[in-house]
């Protein structure tokens, strides 16, 4: 018997088989490396350099890049504790499996991001904070991913560049106080030149959003007076430059199928050391509904999970068909042949065994397996070095963490069926999407040849979506521009797939993700992304239920968003301020309630700050009407409540906020405080003065509620009155249990300012 010894490259590790026994004199490896299933318009995060080239394609400058690869680095991460591995972890591996980290190791692979780019870097530490500058054009440049903020200065090519944090320190009034301003409805900071505003009849929709996950410009300009030092380091605290062995190439055997998706599966998660699944700590994803940038790719997965966090996919092997070529599929084979569609020995009297590479860039979770035949079920995770036995029903203990393992299965008689699946993490954000609009996609391979008799499978899988309203529309009603409001996804699946020979590689085709007439559009919600490896008599793994086939659209359907990676790198629009008009709507103080079923003509609020005051501070609330049947439904710029208070807390300023009521004021009738929960505006009450008692005549407090009037006004929301309540906030009241009082005779109104067209 002619025996021969192969060796084959998977996911970067060279793997040293075993003898080969029983293979046809033509036997040939059937490894097919490097696939690559490239959109036009998404990042390639294969390599550090596939990432840099292709989140800049289209910049003119290297202000652009940098920005360029700020976007990139919030699209595929959030902020949570280092994601660490023993012996470190390359900038790439954290970028493909992982996605979350704190201050140092986000700027670590920020800045292996622009040594891709050639360019020099250099980290500077803040009390209690890790930055990088970017060192390009004979300065340094200040772009921080973790607080989310880049500031401008007013000259170099173009007529401004992107500040360093020496310049910053140093002018901090002009370049960031003067410079910016909360947008407390969207809860993110706008430049004062740059605000998400309709200017003349256009929204400037692509306003960037700064420091959106709550740091505020008063804290950027305490930490930047407290950089000091710079290291020119490769990496920090574990996250590396250098990728060393890991490799993000996809290579895979006949019989396996990688599929990576853009959701998670419950306790299907890796993270060294940690017994909390991986999420963001800003919830309600805080940092991607206002940014059109990221945030716009990212909407479509608001509403599948409460935070940012980690994605899974699935490495599949199927022994089917079983013939001759299923050995190709197999790192090594010993004493096997193929008979009456089974695998069984070749000399009878010995055990015979096969062994499976499970390999992808990414991190194996979970892993199971089915077998009909099988003797034992043994697990390598030193490249074959050592092997020990596992249960093939559930092997995920031996696995965990790993990114390639070596499985081997022994057999007496004959090895019938083979099936194993192993899920994967993967970071979400680093997934190849596709964009409104036409994707050209691009699907390669190193050496076709290696295909030989055997296909490749490609398939994608989405949802379309479209929007109702317009930018310009979502700005009038102060709505956060990734926030799904008017957009919504189709229940529909749509796939694309190519099965593709190895004379047909490389590939190019078009997959048109449509907008319908009178819609605006949004991203796709990405499903999932397949590449299988078919031996001749093989099927790619079944289309979900339902799925329909996508079509050409027309080209007035192919609506696009532009590209993200460039979003905030451009000269802000002119903002022309719009003249406005001021008009009152009067309303009526109903009357003062209580949980204990209070009905009174006044009284002072009060609300628990926590459980322990629950009975002992009577929550309280004062109920208020009005006709707001002829709100203007065009150009309302604000809407603002005003408030007349009789007194507050000689302690501690006070929150003051509004809720809207569920259902119609009833007078003299009790009323359910625990309904109060979502408060619509607040302001602050100061503190009453020791000396005065009550006000005489009462302050007038406005509360900004532009949101909801616009949304009264749009038919969105049906008012049935409003309710005044304090809002605990130890930020305000410094932990006191503060009261105040709402006059019950003086005027109390809502402001309305509409834009004089």
């Amino acid at each position: 018997m002619k025996k021969m010894i192969r060796m084959w490259t998977l996911a970067g590790a060279l793997v040293a088989c075993q003898i080969v026994a029983g293979a046809s004199d033509d036997a040939s490896g059937g490894l097919v490396s490097q696939i690559k299933v490239a959109p036009d318009k998404a990042p390639d995060c294969t390599t550090l350099k596939t990432i840099a080239d292709t989140i800049t394609r289209g910049c003119k400058n290297n202000d652009e890049r940098a920005v360029a690869v700020y976007n990139f680095m919030n699209l595929t991460h959030y902020h949570r504790q280092y994601p660490n591995e023993p012996g470190g972890l390359s900038a790439l591996k954290e970028i493909n499996c992982y996605g979350w980290s704190l201050c140092g190791g986000l700027h670590s692979e920020e800045s292996a991001i622009w040594e891709a780019l050639g360019w020099n870097w250099r980290f500077v530490g803040w009390d209690g904070h890790t930055t990088v500058e970017a060192g390009y054009d004979g300065g340094w440049h200040y772009l921080d991913v973790f607080l989310k903020f880049y500031a401008w200065k007013p000259d170099g090519k173009g007529g401004r560049t992107i500040a360093g944090e020496d310049e910053l320190s140093a002018n901090p009034h002009t370049l960031i106080t003067d410079a910016y301003e909360l947008d407390k409805w969207r809860g993110c900071v706008y430049a004062k030149n740059n605000p998400f505003v309709i200017s003349g009849n256009k929204a400037n929709w692509r306003a960037p959003a700064f420091l959106s996950c709550g740091d505020t410009i008063e804290d950027t300009v305490i930490g930047l007076k407290s950089h000091r030092g710079a290291d020119h380091a490769a990496g920090w605290n574990g996250i590396e430059h250098a990728s060393g062995t890991y490799s993000a190439a996809v290579n895979l055997a006949p019989g396996f199928c990688l599929e990576n998706t853009w959701d998670a599966k419950p306790d299907a998660w890796y993270w060294a050391g940690m017994n909390e699944a991986p999420q963001h700590t800003c919830s309600g994803h805080k940092d991607t509904r206002n940014d059109p940038a990221y945030g716009l790719i990212l909407e479509p997965y608001i509403n599948s999970k409460p935070a940012r966090s980690y994605g899974n996919g699935a490495l599949t092997f199927t022994l089917d068909p079983v013939n001759d070529t299923c050995l190709q599929s197999f790192a090594a084979v010993d004493n096997v042949k193929v008979a009456d569609n089974a695998l069984v020995p070749t000399d009878p009297g010995k055990p015979a065994s096969v062994t499976l590479n499970l390999a992808s860039p990414y991190i194996l979770t979970q892993a199971s397996g089915m077998a009909v035949g099988a003797d034992t079920f043994e697990v390598s995770v030193d490249k074959g070095a050592t092997f020990k036995p596992a249960e093939l029903e559930n092997f995920s203990s031996a696995v965990k963490g790993q990114t390639s393992v070596l499985v081997k299965v022994t057999f007496k008689q004959s090895l019938k069926a083979l099936r194993i699946a192993a899920v994967v993490q993967n970071n979400p954000g680093a997934l190849p999407y596709l964009s409104p609009g036409k994707n050209r996609v691009t699907v390669s391979v190193a050496d076709p040849a290696a295909l030989g008799e055997n296909k490749l499978s490609v398939t994608y899988a989405y949802r379309l979506g479209s929007r109702s309203k317009s930018f310009e529309q979502l700005c009038n009603q102060d709505m956060e521009i990734a926030g799904q409001h008017n957009a919504k996804w189709s229940d529909t699946i749509t796939y694309a797939q190519k099965t593709l020979s190895a004379r047909q590689l490389p590939a190019t085709f078009d997959i048109d993700c449509p907008t319908p007439k009178g819609q605006y559009p949004v991203y796709p919600r990405m499903l999932f992304l397949r590449r299988e490896v078919l031996a001749p008599g093989a099927t790619a793994q079944p289309l979900p239920t339902g799925a329909v086939e996508a079509q050409s659209a027309a080209p007035d359907e192919l609506q696009a968003l532009p590209n993200p990676f460039l979003i905030g790198s451009e000269m802000p629009m002119p903002i022309h301020r719009r003249a406005i008009r001021t008009t009152t709507i009067p309303l009526t103080y109903v009357q003062f309630v209580d949980e204990k079923s209070g009905v009174t003509n006044k009284g002072a609020l009060r609300w628990p700050k926590n459980g322990g005051e629950d009975g002992k501070v009577l929550r309280s609330a004062v109920l208020v009407s009005g006709d707001l049947t002829n709100l203007p439904t065009k150009g309302m710029a604000a809407a603002r409540l005003t408030v007349p208070v009789s007194a507050g807390h000689s302690k501690a300023a006070g929150k003051l906020g509004v809720a809207l009521l569920k259902h119609s004021v009833e007078p003299g009738k009790a009323f359910d405080l625990m309904t109060l929960t979502n408060i619509i505006g607040n302001a602050i009450v100061p503190t009453q003065p020791g000396e005065t008692p009550v006000y005489q005549p009462a302050k007038m407090v406005a509360i900004d509620i532009s949101r909801s009037v616009k949304a009264i006004a749009a038919g969105e929301v049906k008012f049935n009155g409003f309710a005044l309540r304090i809002v605990p906030d130890r930020g305000t009241d410094q932990g006191w249990t503060v009261r105040c009082e709402v006059s019950p005779t003086d005027k109390m109104w809502l402001e309305i300012d509409t834009y004089v067209e």
